[in-house]
């Protein structure tokens, strides 16, 4: 990427930004590596559904974010949100299968950085154009990735096995996903964008379902159900609150 993308953009483009940029950027980027690998360790625990269900956590944080550093207000509906979510929560950790507890505290974890990251970002992508913010953000993770890995002194047994699993993450996760993710909130508020994210479980019951044949007991669906419908009252209460307010122009 660094071979196609420095030319095409300039290495002033891509390096010369403001301090704050530089600031929104590094905080982005720790809080998405704590949060990847927090999801990922869950993941590697527990029914990939139910984390899914889970880390829609994030968008009750991410407006949580709003409340404490942007003096937003929680309404009724909001607070009618919240009460379903955290509920949601309670239900799937009372529920839970005993082997998945490790891995629930993991992605809980995992989508409060998430929560930060969203905030994170939408203050990078002010200051700092969407695809170049990507770029740095996977640049500087993949830095840290390498020093974290090699100082773990890591096993790679079998992963001749895996590349191709490998391969697909790594281009569909931190690459397209993130990179259209972050297009989307040059362009829209960030309560649009949740809206809009909080049927990623559907999509992910679905595979599971189809490739690793594997579901939620009926009880773990209902906790998550309430905590999608607590986060999509949330993130759509906050859309109709900022209906009025001039729309983010995409960054030039």
């Amino acid at each position: 990427m660094s071979i196609t993308f420095v030319p095409f953009r300039g290495i002033r483009k891509v390096l010369c930004h403001t301090r704050q940029g530089w600031i929104w950027l590094l905080l982005f980027t720790i809080s998405s590596l704590i949060a990847i690998w927090c999801f990922w360790a869950g993941v590697k625990n527990m029914d990939p559904s139910l984390a899914a269900f889970l880390n829609r956590s994030e968008t009750l944080i991410a407006i949580f974010m709003g409340i404490i550093f942007l003096g937003e207000r929680f309404n009724k509906r909001e607070t009618l949100g919240a009460i379903l979510s955290i509920l949601g929560i309670v239900i799937m950790r009372l529920t839970l299968r005993a082997e998945y507890t490790t891995g629930f505290w993991l992605v809980l974890l995992g989508s409060f950085f998430f929560g930060l990251t969203e905030f994170f970002s939408k203050k990078t992508v002010k200051h700092i154009e969407p695809i170049v913010a990507v770029y740095l953000r996977n640049m500087i993770m993949s830095v840290m990735f390498w020093v974290i890995l090699f100082s773990s002194k890591p096993d790679f047994a079998g992963l001749d096995q895996v590349w191709l699993g490998i391969l697909a993450l790594g281009i569909l996760g931190p690459i397209l996903s993130r990179m259209i993710y972050m297009m989307a909130l040059a362009r829209l508020e960030l309560s649009k964008v949740a809206v809009i994210s909080q049927t990623q479980p559907l999509f992910v019951i679905l595979i599971a379902f189809t490739v690793l044949n594997q579901l939620p007991t009926f009880r773990e669906i209902i906790g998550g159900l309430f905590l999608a419908s607590g986060c999509l009252i949330m993130a759509l209460t906050r859309q109709r609150h900022k209906k009025t307010a001039s729309p983010l122009r995409p960054i030039q």
